[in-house]
């Protein structure tokens, strides 16, 4: 018994020196000698881009943890949102289109007081649209782009779906199949969101998630008839079609809305540029046309 006793401190203390000497050696070690290639590569461009940091990067970056503060939880998380829908481009983060907003914010604190100083004070509600909607706009367009581009494919990818869980293969492998055969952000977010599933993610917080990061109206449509169905037990091949048809239906209905916007903005382009034109053509050819001496009328008038 004394022995066995004697066991255990002798076994914990030689733990302790092994654990020892394993951190010391790694606080003596270089980091980069347990990355591999790609990750000295990303590390690489990663200290390369923190280096080449411009003047008006030191200006901008004491502004981005108050940004950060002032637009809170929900600011943020729209941000991460577009992030997302717009694809996650590589380099752009959360705290990067922060920093953006602070770069147009120190550009027009300059314009401001150049305003201020000149009175011409009903331009200083233009600065916030600008700090706001400039460093935005290329994300936000591609996030648009992206939504189109779902809803576009989504109705194939269904309509496909449909007929190769109907050859009798499982769903979640018929996904895989299917997304395989595609390409574009509709393969791209079902595939991460198989990944979700195959690591332990339940059905609905994929899906939900896979509706988050698009977007798309159709999109939403799908995943909530789908967990609908899941949950009722309703058979999914006609699920699957019913909302195939249902999308294909409203992309007419959407397809016949903006053909009918197009018609007002092609007769305002006709009005501002044809129009005018054309008269200023028709009364230049009318007064050569009549040999008019302008010289004399001239004269008569004075």
């Amino acid at each position: 018994m004394t022995a066995v006793s004697a066991l255990w401190p002798a076994l914990g203390f030689t733990a302790a020196v092994l654990v020892f000497i394993l951190g010391l050696r790694l606080v003596r070690s270089r980091p980069a000698d347990y990355l591999d290639a790609d990750d000295l590569i990303l590390l690489r461009d990663e200290r390369r881009r923190a280096n080449r940091r411009s003047p008006l990067d030191l200006l901008a970056d004491p502004l981005v943890p108050a940004l950060r503060r002032l637009l809170g939880r929900r600011g943020v998380g729209y941000l991460r949102r577009m992030i997302d829908q717009a694809g996650r481009p590589e380099g752009v983060t959360v705290d990067r289109l922060i920093r953006r907003v602070a770069w147009w914010i120190v550009l027009m604190i300059p314009v401001g007081i150049m305003f201020m100083i000149n009175g011409q004070w009903l331009a200083l509600p233009l600065l916030p649209v600008i700090v706001v909607v400039v460093p935005l706009m290329g994300i936000a367009g591609s996030a648009r782009r992206r939504r189109e581009a779902v809803d576009r494919e989504l109705p194939d990818f269904l309509d496909i779906l449909a007929v190769t869980v109907s050859a009798g293969i499982a769903f979640r492998a018929a996904l895989r199949r299917v997304t395989d055969r595609f390409s574009g952000p509709i393969a791209e977010e079902v595939g991460l969101t198989l990944d979700q599933m195959s690591h332990g993610a339940s059905l609905r917080v994929a899906f939900s998630g896979l509706q988050e990061r698009t977007g798309s109206e159709s999109m939403r449509t799908f995943v909530t008839a789908f967990l609908q169905a899941e949950e009722l037990g309703a058979p999914l091949i006609d699920t699957l079609n019913q909302i195939a048809l249902d999308m294909r239906r409203t992309s007419a209905q959407q397809a016949r809305r903006r053909a009918a916007q197009i018609a007002p903005r092609v007769t305002l382009v006709t009005s501002l540029l044809m129009v005018p034109a054309a008269l200023i053509l028709l009364v230049v050819g009318i007064v050569v046309g009549a040999d008019i001496d302008f010289g004399s009328l001239f004269k008569a008038f004075s």
